[in-house]
């Protein structure tokens, strides 16, 4: 619908100057938004002061020559108004929304879908937790977060591919697998002294359980401590992945590929970023180490690349990462990290400049802190410690389309209170059974109607009979549904969507409560069918974007 205004206004900008172009020269500062209140028409534009200075004019007399034009370009704006210092409202046609219902029914699955876009693919990376925990509900939010943007875009056109970093690689897995080793010897009857800065929790035990029953598990004690050490890392990080990986499957998340830090440090990626590194003036030797010279504003302290001992650190793995993921020819990056990981950002940035790549290629969602609440208490997460909540329990306590659906109820960077109670209330208090008893209640309406034997002939529907402000609040609100993805998807933010239908739910059950669909006269029961099918497929539609699914009963 905005595409469609802004096309009128084009035409009806052209000539107003003394060019004909001056539409296209101001383009990307004029906004076509929807008005908050009816009472200011249904969409808004800023064309006229936009073009104020340009033309040396006033915005209310650009704003009248504007309105003059559109006035016979298009039947679908009944009227406009100008508001306050020359803003343009539109009211537009009750035709509008009734052929937006139309399209509905023509296009079903399909409704909110753009054509595929020519850009380069897109590469998202997300959870990438180190195999050496299970995962926590902190990254279940990423993870939610992650895939719905995956859906989202592709379903805004973008071709996009998702990956999974696997951090296999560094002193982390050492610990892991001394951690496994310790408990191993454990079992095996030996008192011994478990350091503090070590994994605990019983998956620490179980895993070794497993590895002394597995083949390499039992000539460990024959074995170096070294060599017992990389079996002990290796066989942790391999279970603690496939556990992983199940998690993610049965949170209806999937990642196209798992690409593993400890390839970059076998094939000498990290050579071979450092090279270009130092080729552009970006390191310096310094006490033994190679450092990298941060020139960021916002962090200007310089970064150790590789340490004295030679052993490349975790920034320089992350350098050579970055280089690989845009030499493999993506037109965007897209990382999605915990909030802990804000002050990592600048210099990854400074990495990608440093490359020879603009920064903007790279773009970083932080992901705040999920604070998990049950019968009104915050539970502690610590991996280390063992003091956490695994995703698996959440999912067990309230399943994959509750756990969804709340991590995706606020935008990324703010805090959020995941209350379990609350994820298992039947009631409108609870916004995914809220949203989902939306489109089991429209189920529910054709099944009866079928019961009965009431047709429902919507073939020649009479949408004209729809003239109760609740029904043309719903229309209209159907009829945003491709503008808001198309604005979710730029803005990178999928929780819009959330947003969406959690009002669409309202302003049906609302409609449901003080209406009757299955009225006796028929044209009028065939159009409020007609448009609460509509509904039912915009739900349908937006909960499979989220990865939630859409329930004919409830």
């Amino acid at each position: 619908m905005k595409e469609a205004l802004r096309n009128i206004l084009r035409q009806a900008i052209s000539g107003v100057g003394h060019r004909g172009d001056e539409y296209d020269d101001v383009s990307a500062r004029i906004e076509v938004s929807r008005t908050k209140d009816e009472r200011f028409g249904d969409y808004s534009t800023n064309a006229a002061l936009v073009m104020a200075k340009r033309l040396g004019k006033k915005p209310v007399e650009i704003a009248r020559e504007i309105v003059s034009r559109i006035e016979g370009i298009s039947e679908d704006i009944a009227s406009c108004e100008i508001a306050g210092p020359g803003f343009i409202n539109f009211f537009l046609s009750p035709k509008v929304w009734e052929e937006a219902l139309r399209v509905i029914h023509d296009q079903k699955d399909d409704y909110g879908k753009a054509p595929l876009r020519s850009d380069k693919p897109i590469l998202i990376e997300f959870v990438s937790a180190n195999p050496t925990g299970p995962l926590h509900v902190g990254h279940g939010r990423g993870a939610a977060i992650g895939d719905s943007l995956a859906r989202l875009l592709r379903t805004c056109g973008y071709t996009v591919q998702t990956e999974y970093y696997v951090n296999d690689a560094g002193n982390q897995m050492r610990i892991l697998g001394r951690s496994v080793l310790l408990r191993a010897w454990e079992l095996l009857g030996e008192t011994i002294d478990f350091p503090e800065d070590h994994y605990k929790g019983a998956y620490i035990t179980d895993i070794a359980k497993e590895l002394l029953d597995a083949p390499e598990g039992k000539r460990l004690r024959d074995l170096p401590e070294e060599e017992a050490l990389t079996i002990a890392s290796q066989f942790a990080g391999a279970r603690i992945l496939d556990g992983i990986k199940e998690d993610l499957a049965l949170f209806a998340v999937t990642h196209d590929n798992y690409f593993h830090e400890k390839t970059l440090h076998d094939t000498g990626k990290i050579a071979s970023a450092l090279d270009i590194l130092s080729s552009r003036g970006k390191t310096e030797l310094r006490d033994g180490a190679v450092w990298f010279r941060m020139d960021s504003e916002d962090d200007e302290t310089d970064r150790v690349l590789v340490r004295a001992s030679g052993e490349p650190t975790y920034f320089a793995a992350d350098t050579a990462y970055h280089l690989q993921k845009l030499e493999r020819g993506y037109g965007r990056l897209v990382d999605i990290w915990g909030s802990d990981h804000h002050g990592y950002a600048p210099r990854v940035l400074a990495a990608i400049e440093a490359l020879g790549y603009p920064s903007t290629m790279l773009t970083i969602l932080l992901v705040q802190f999920v604070n998990l609440i049950q019968d009104g208490k915050k539970k502690s997460m610590s991996t280390r410690s063992g003091e956490f909540v695994t995703l698996r329990e959440v999912l067990d306590e309230v399943g994959s389309d509750a756990a969804r659906f709340f991590f995706l109820t606020k935008r990324c960077d703010s805090h959020l209170d995941f209350d379990l109670d609350l994820a298992k209330k039947q009631s409108k208090d609870n916004p995914v059974y809220y949203v989902q008893y939306a489109h089991a209640r429209v189920s529910a309406i054709f099944r009866i109607a079928a019961e009965r034997g009431i047709p429902t002939d919507m073939s020649d529907v009479d949408l004209t009979l729809l003239t109760l402000p609740e029904e043309r609040k719903i229309m209209k609100h159907l009829a945003d549904y491709p503008d808001m993805l198309a604005d979710a998807a730029a803005a990178l933010e999928p929780h819009r969507l959330t947003f969406y239908l959690m009002s669409l739910a309202t302003l049906f059950h609302a409609y449901y409560h003080d209406n009757r669909v299955l009225t006796e006269e028929a044209p009028l029961r065939n159009a409020r069918l007609f448009l609460v099918e509509a509904v039912r497929q915009v739900v349908a539609n937006g909960l499979g974007i989220l990865g939630v699914s859409a329930p004919q009963r409830m």
